[in-house]
């Protein structure tokens, strides 16, 4: 039996452009294929309705996107058994927990004679226009779901911009002995306005580094590592643990220097012969900050030190 596709809910809504076709079998494999990412969040099973509802808020308030039911975080697929009036339950779901009310195009896909995937599709937000899913101002950032910032909701509703850049960062491998960890880092710019240049470091506790330029042309031929002894701790910080790596990324926009700091879970391991540190799964979303200074200056330390406007 050939894939075949089932439109369940069409309808235009204010704010919303959503003015697409229905999704072929092929098309909907081809989407899978190409992983999570800015555009695309894949659910195992409606176990996870709120995510993917805090998704469809997320994709409303960047560039529109889809969440797939009934595939793996790894993009195999799983599909699922519908049960009588799933498909319009979850659609009335989606309405009581957004605000203004999403109507996504909710899809029944059979990719294969025995599996279904479900494709729930939303537009973005016009201008001037926010959606909260769950009391929360959401923004897709890469593969993931982050708060947006009072300010960066006032300027949304004010119809300014609100292009702010954000960044997503990988870790694509570390020597993990204790007297020369080097982790090795991948960034790419996945939202907002072009930086000419950023700053990088690596930061934390254990991590004593000082600041980096790269240019944004080339984040993907940069290589963002350094080494270090972990067993020397260079000081306390406020915004990263002890036990922690953090990787922060600075630069000017808007006449402000800001940054965002991606953090990871570190695990000390005596094995006798060695000592190694495990890494555990980023910690979501980034810490964003706005300086009034640039960060590798000294900030003032009193009042009359401050420029003001």
């Amino acid at each position: 039996m050939k894939g075949t596709a089932n439109l369940v809910e069409v309808d235009q809504v204010r704010g919303i452009d959503r003015e697409r076709g229905s999704m072929t079998p092929a098309e909907a494999l081809a989407r899978i294929a190409l992983g999570e990412g800015q555009t695309n969040e894949f659910k195992t099973s409606f176990a996870e309705e709120r995510q993917a509802i805090e998704s469809l808020g997320a994709f409303a308030n960047s560039e529109g996107g889809m969440v797939f039911i009934g595939v793996s975080p790894d993009g195999a697929i799983k599909g699922i058994t519908l049960a009588v009036n799933r498909l319009e339950n979850f659609g009335n779901a989606v309405q009581r927990h957004t605000d203004p009310r999403l109507h996504p195009t909710i899809q029944e896909i059979q990719v294969s004679d025995d599996q279904i995937v479900v494709v729930v599709s939303i537009g973005r937000a016009r201008p001037g226009e926010l959606f909260y899913a769950y009391d929360r101002a959401l923004i897709r950032v890469g593969k993931t779901n982050q708060r947006m910032s009072a300010q960066e909701q006032k300027a949304r509703l004010l119809g300014f911009p609100t292009n702010r850049p954000r960044f997503e960062v990988v870790l694509n491998g570390c020597n993990r002995r204790e007297e020369s960890f080097q982790p090795d880092f991948g960034v790419s710019q996945v939202q907002g306005d072009v930086m000419a240049n950023i700053e990088w470091r690596i930061r934390g506790p254990r991590f004593d580094m000082d600041w980096r330029s790269a240019p944004s042309s080339q984040l993907n031929r940069t290589k963002f590592t350094a080494a270090f002894n972990l067993s020397q701790i260079s000081g306390e910080e406020d915004l990263v643990p002890l036990n922690e790596m953090g990787f922060e990324i600075a630069f000017y926009w808007l006449d402000q220097w800001r940054s965002e700091i991606h953090r990871w879970p570190l695990t000390r391991r005596d094995l006798g012969h060695k000592v190694l540190w495990d890494i555990g799964s980023e910690v979501l979303p980034p810490k964003e900050i706005d300086y009034q200074y640039a960060p590798w200056e000294e900030p003032p330390t009193k009042v009359s030190d401050w420029q003001f406007d």
